[in-house]
C-alpha cells in the first residue's frame, strides 16, 4: 500500500480508502513484524482516516520470527485509539514453522483453527458495534 499524501501532498487515493473503510463493519488485519512494529504503510493507512474506523470490530493475524506478537501488541494500542475493538484470539504465525522457505504459507492445523475461532468473534462484535454507529 502507498503512503497516502506523501508524495507531493499527493491524496488522491484518500476519497476511495475513507469510502472503502467507512463501508465495512469488521476488519481483520494481517500484519507482519517490522523492527518490532507494524510496517510504516500501515500505521499511515490507519493514521491517514479517524472517524471511518470508529465503533468497528477486528482480528489481528501477524507473522515474524516471533509470530508478530511484538507487532500485534503495538497494534492493539493504536486501534484503541481509533475505537476499533479487537478480539481476544490472535492467529500468531511464525516464519521458521508455518511458512516454507520463508515465503510459502504451510501453516499448521492449529493455524486454521485458531483463524476460525477468530473470525466466529471478530463477525458477531462487528453486528454488534453497528448498531452503535
Amino acid at each position: 500500500m502507498p503512503l497516502l499524501g506523501e508524495k507531493d501532498g499527493d491524496a488522491s487515493g484518500a476519497a476511495a480508502w475513507s469510502e472503502a473503510i467507512a463501508a465495512q463493519d469488521g476488519f481483520v488485519f494481517i500484519t507482519q513484524e517490522y523492527n518490532h512494529s507494524i510496517s510504516a504503510s500501515l500505521k499511515n493507512a490507519l493514521d491517514y482516516l479517524r472517524v471511518e474506523w470508529n465503533n468497528k470490530a477486528t482480528g489481528i493475524v501477524s507473522y515474524g520470527s516471533v509470530g508478530g506478537a511484538r507487532a500485534a501488541e503495538h497494534l492493539r494500542g493504536i486501534l484503541g485509539e481509533l475505537l476499533i475493538a479487537d478480539v481476544r484470539v490472535h492467529p500468531a504465525l511464525s516464519l521458521f514453522t508455518d511458512f516454507e522457505n520463508g515465503a510459502v504459507l504451510k501453516a499448521a492445523p492449529v493455524q486454521a483453527d485458531s483463524v476460525n475461532q477468530m473470525l466466529d468473534q471478530v463477525i458477531p462484535w462487528a453486528g454488534a458495534l453497528k448498531t452503535i454507529r
